[in-house]
């Protein structure tokens, strides 16, 4: 079976490219060579989004995430105790999952469209905003009109709806808890 399975990966890679990651965890983009690409940065939030991320800070999924993070993640602050004296105490640290959008994604080659390989460019964009975002707890990605109230285009809104079957959404935003 693995050998199977080694093979089917090793004709993908030769139908499709090989994918690969530029950039870092402010602005990267993902390569999926000889059929196209989707990159995007990260964000302070999703202004035009916000009753989406709102949606999802609802979820259960947003809820373990959080409270998870916040067991196992302290910070030490000052504090009054009952005597009103000063004393440093461990207290959770704030949840504060990052924002990624996918600024721009492309199939350049006008055969691969349409065949589900924009799809698999955005859950390798997905995939790589959850890897830079391990150490906050959960990320929540959007599309670019999340940002700047426009710049999606009709076939990157086909897509996102196709993701939010997959994953904790609402609108055209997804939530990640880590």
């Amino acid at each position: 079976m693995k050998k199977l399975m080694e093979n089917w990966n090793r004709f993908l890679n030769e139908k499709t490219g090989d994918l690969r990651v530029k950039g870092d965890s402010e602005y990267f983009r993902v390569d999926l060579v000889g059929v196209g690409y989707a990159q995007g940065g990260q964000h302070l939030r999703f202004k035009d989004c916000q009753d989406d991320v709102d949606a999802l800070m609802k979820t259960p999924e947003f809820q373990k995430a959080k409270e998870k993070y916040e067991a196992n993640n302290t910070t030490e602050d000052i504090v009054k105790d009952e005597n009103g004296n000063w004393v440093a105490k461990k207290v959770p640290r704030r949840f504060n999952p990052r924002f990624y959008d996918v600024e721009n994604a492309w199939i350049s080659n006008p055969e691969m469209r349409g065949k589900g390989y924009g799809k698999e460019i955005y859950k390798a964009f997905i995939k790589q905003a959850v890897e830079y975002s391990k150490n906050y707890g959960g990320v929540f990605i959007g599309a670019h009109h999340c940002t700047i109230g426009s710049g999606t285009s009709e076939a990157a809104k086909r897509v996102w709806k196709s993701l939010a079957r997959e994953y904790n959404s609402s609108g055209d935003v997804i939530f990640i808890g880590l």
